[in-house]
């Protein structure tokens, strides 16, 4: 169907869709109902700790908080720091080791299950401590001891060593998040997904499966009271049909699956903008060097030389909609350092994997990839390159979930991944990188170190234990050189996280020009947003 038919379409379709709703007798309450639409993916779960999904992360933000939050300097956000937010105020032991947070008094969770207490605290991190089943991010507590929740209002959390993270960790994001101890309980790990209970600006109402998903204004959210009343989360897969709707009216915000020249320009063309948060993504593939045929160093050096990143780059994310990736911690991230990364020499990956025994290439079967975001595209590329130096890969598509499940399984000897974490080196590089992280379905470790690599370890554990900032990074820069060396990742291109926004129905109360710590107000400060012209 072309584009002005579908235009014709979705006209038609609203004019009668306009028809049957005036004619309802709520119709002037509805109206005046303050409603973000935004068009994006589905989320799997809206437990916060149970899903790395980009989709999930975005909207978790509206539901939940955290002790801490990213601090603001110049109507910016500051990714290394934070400042208070659930807790009041803090203080630390001499030695680094023993935090003891004040809470906010009088914080309410949604839905009437009562004032947060240290209690909820205490079994928000426990419960990903323990690894209940699906905690994504237990990692980044390991550091934790024990957590005592002294009074209703004050929790003590003992770490078994100091840790230069350790404030960056407590705030709203991922692991940070708060959630409402009596629903947990109440509703069990398995319901809690879809029955989500936080302190945020927004609550949960709706889950229409495959159509989408509404978060309610929370009325009692400590902060204030959001200035829009409802925020509707289409499930959109098609990037056309959420241009489309963008253009139309029918939604404010959009969350391409992939950013394109080509959108970009639809973007500016209908007077949209784009908001840019940094650091952002990065795109890289890791490869298994415990399997064959990785197990050699020369064929992984051969696979990287194969790829011509600069034309992945090119292609895919020209301009400023990507840079070319130099190291394996990217830009903005605490100990980055560039590095030097294999260079474009199809005629040296030839010789390479001959020397490793495969002078006629080799072919690798069942290579699943999944069909969302840029994820096809990479692959469809980096196959017709590796094509060239005799590697044939037969590439079969599935879909994102699947895709998860088969990358924690071990099935992909090389696995292409984007991952944003806390911006701190010790934590992008021990849930990429430290053995601890590799993935075994025969014990549920659902890591992401895809390389089951261990050559950091030790440098990683030096860091966590030293308080001297320039030693850390050194440290780090360290630790991506022997990544380097050892040949077990290859980084292709640095991207902003990005949505598009249109500026005529919807605002944001900072710069949306993207910064190095940027952050838009869509994912930190929603309760900010306000809708232009809403009447």
């Amino acid at each position: 169907m072309s584009r002005d038919m579908w235009l014709r379409f979705g006209i038609a379709g609203l004019a009668v869709f306009v028809a049957v709703a005036l004619s309802q007798p709520n119709v002037a309450h509805a109206v005046r109902q303050k409603i973000l639409k935004i068009a994006a993916k589905e989320q799997d779960t809206l437990d916060p700790h149970a899903s790395t999904l980009g989709q999930t992360q975005q909207a978790v933000r509206l539901v939940y908080r955290g002790l801490t939050k990213f601090a603001t300097q110049d109507g910016k956000v500051r990714t290394s720091s934070v400042e208070p937010d659930l807790a009041e105020s803090w203080t630390i032991s001499d030695d680094g080791t023993v935090w003891t947070f004040i809470l906010r008094k009088g914080v309410q969770f949604h839905k009437g299950f009562g004032e947060m207490t240290a209690e909820d605290v205490k079994f928000s991190f426990e419960r990903q401590l323990q690894r209940q089943k699906g905690m994504r991010f237990a990692k980044n507590l390991e550091v934790i001891q024990d957590i005592k929740a002294l009074d209703p209002y004050t929790v003590q959390i003992r770490l078994k060593r100091y840790d230069p993270v350790f404030p960056l960790r407590m705030a709203g994001y991922q692991q940070g998040y708060i959630i409402s101890k009596k629903a947990a309980e109440q509703f069990g790990h398995d319901a809690f997904g879809w029955n989500p209970i936080g302190t945020g600006p927004f609550y949960f109402h709706q889950h229409l499966p495959r159509e989408k998903i509404i978060f309610k204004a929370f009325e009692d959210y400590h902060s204030g009271r959001p200035q829009i009343d409802e925020i509707h989360w289409f499930d959109v897969a098609e990037d056309a049909t959420k241009l489309i709707g963008l253009e139309k009216g029918t939604f404010d915000i959009i969350i391409p699956n992939v950013v394109t020249a080509a959108i970009e320009t639809q973007v500016n063309d209908m007077g949209a903008v784009f908001d840019k948060r940094g650091p952002g993504g990065q795109w890289k593939f890791f490869l298994n060097y415990t399997q064959p045929p990785f197990d050699d160093i020369r064929v992984r050096k051969a696979f990287m030389h194969a790829i011509d990143r600069q034309a992945i780059k090119e292609t895919l994310f020209p301009g400023g909609l990507g840079t070319l990736a130099t190291t394996c911690l990217p830009p903005g991230y605490f100990g980055h350092k560039p590095m030097t990364v294999p260079a474009y020499n199809p005629e040296l990956a030839i010789k390479l994997l001959a020397e490793a025994g495969y002078p006629n290439g080799l072919k690798i079967d069942n290579y699943l990839i999944t069909k969302s975001y840029a994820y096809p595209k990479i692959m469809v590329s980096v196959q017709e390159q590796l094509k060239k130096v005799g590697v044939d890969i037969d590439l079969q598509l599935v879909e994102h979930s699947t895709y998860h499940q088969n990358i924690r399984s071990n099935l992909n000897p090389f696995v292409l991944y984007i991952g944003t974490r806390l911006t701190d080196g010790d934590v992008m590089l021990s849930l990429f990188f430290h053995s601890d992280e590799a993935p075994d379905p025969a014990t549920g470790n659902q890591g992401t170190n895809f390389a089951h690599y261990s050559g950091i370890d030790d440098l990683l554990e030096q860091g966590r234990k030293t308080r001297d900032p320039a030693q850390r990074e050194r440290l780090y820069h360290e630790a991506q050189q022997r990544i380097m060396d050892d040949a077990v990742c290859l980084p292709l291109v640095n991207v902003p996280n990005m949505n598009a926004r249109h500026p005529q129905r919807v605002s944001t109360p900072f710069d949306p020009e993207y910064g190095e710590y940027t952050l838009n107000a869509f994912y930190n400060f929603p309760e900010l947003l306000k809708l232009i012209n809403e009447d």
